[in-house]
């Protein structure tokens, strides 16, 4: 279904930080990006707004979302639903590949690589979930990252250290499933969501 298909690029757009939080998205832009006809695109709007990506503002247009204090806790509730029962159910075939890519990511930290330490950092959570093995969760994550994304540029500017800052955590989580401490590693995972849950809104009600 090619609305379904514009819809997966736009997320992969919001979640690479093409856009910004609160960002009107232009109808005649966006269609000529994607190579559709306006009425696939406003489909493709409608499954974004129900999954709370974006909003349509009646009169105004449709608009990224910008996440508030409820938005950012369901967002992290239901990560911490989805990503400790991949860490501890799921199946990697090349575990200690986990840890060189997280490991990685302090070489771009050190010399101000942050884009490329939240491609990181992406890529690894992906991968958690992936391991699952289910195209429904792959395709819930899609939706999860594009939050996350829209979430995290809200957050950067008060708090610039916060990839950078989950870097030896997310080593640690890697090294754990790596060594087949399934249970530890779930149980830090989704106590690692939860506390990045409560500084970032800490962070955003300053």
């Amino acid at each position: 279904m090619l609305s379904q298909s514009v819809a997966s690029e736009l997320r992969e757009a919001i979640s690479a930080g093409e856009f910004q939080p609160g960002e009107q998205l232009s109808e005649v832009k966006a269609a000529e990006r994607f190579h559709c006809s306006r009425n696939t695109l406003r489909e493709s709007f409608t499954r974004l707004a129900a999954e709370r990506i974006v909003e349509r503002i009646p009169n105004r247009g449709v608009f990224l979302a910008t996440p508030d204090a409820d938005y950012i806790h369901d967002l992290f509730a239901a990560r911490a639903a989805i990503e400790p029962a991949a860490v501890r159910w799921g199946k990697f075939a090349d575990a200690p590949s986990l840890v060189a890519l997280t490991s990685s990511a302090f070489d771009y930290a050190a010399h101000g690589g942050h884009n490329e330490v939240s491609y990181i950092n992406q890529q690894f959570h992906r991968k958690l979930v992936a391991s699952l093995g289910s195209p429904t969760l792959n395709e819930q994550m899609d939706n999860l990252l594009a939050r996350m994304r829209l979430t995290f540029l809200l957050a950067i500017p008060r708090y610039p250290q916060l990839h950078a800052d989950h870097i030896q955590g997310n080593i640690t989580l890697a090294t754990l499933i790596a060594d087949g401490k399934r249970q530890e590693a779930a149980t830090l995972s989704h106590d690692s969501l939860m506390n990045t849950c409560e500084k970032i809104l800490a962070v955003l009600d300053d």
